[in-house]
């Protein structure tokens, strides 16, 4: 089914022509959508870099200091476990914003993102659509493989399913 991707920053996305994504020079991966506030902001780490036992309450800790996450109030969390970790996401309402911050732990590491929404329009239908469109992007977010040279039966795996966790 060879699901059509885009190597950004270290990643593969799927592809979306709404979203543009661009790596900012502080290693952010920045992706807007056409005519939309917001933006979702993407970065991760590798295994060797992560210290602590990779709970959910641990990655969801981590995710929030990488991405420099306030410590605001949650207001709704999700958590899964899949074949490589922990998957989740939370999202933390602050006065101004509202931050929904996903984690998903891949064999090479872990990759975070948080998509930030002005809090006055954070009930809108048009939040839940873009907030539907990033869980998407971020559940099927994988490691760049192939610019490692990977060309084995998992990489071609993952390249074509995007649900399958890499």
């Amino acid at each position: 089914m060879n699901v059509p991707r885009i190597a950004v920053g270290g990643l593969m996305l799927g592809h979306d022509e709404r979203w543009t994504f661009i790596v900012e020079a502080d290693g952010f991966i920045v992706g807007r959508r056409f005519g939309v506030d917001g933006s979702l902001r993407i970065r991760h780490a590798a295994s060797n870099t992560l210290s602590g036992p990779l709970t959910h309450e641990y990655c969801l800790e981590t995710a929030r200091r990488m991405l420099n996450v306030p410590n605001d109030p949650i207001d709704g969390l999700d958590a899964v476990e899949t074949p490589t970790g922990p998957y989740g996401a939370a999202t933390f309402v602050g006065a101004a914003d509202v931050r929904r911050v996903w984690y998903c732990k891949r064999a090479p590491g872990l990759i975070v993102g948080v998509h930030t929404y002005p809090a006055e329009l954070s009930r809108s239908r048009e939040y839940n659509r873009i907030r539907g469109e990033c869980r998407r992007i971020m559940s099927r977010a994988i490691f760049d493989r192939p610019s490692w040279g990977g060309d084995d039966p998992l990489t071609r795996i993952l390249m074509d399913d995007p649900e399958t966790p890499g």
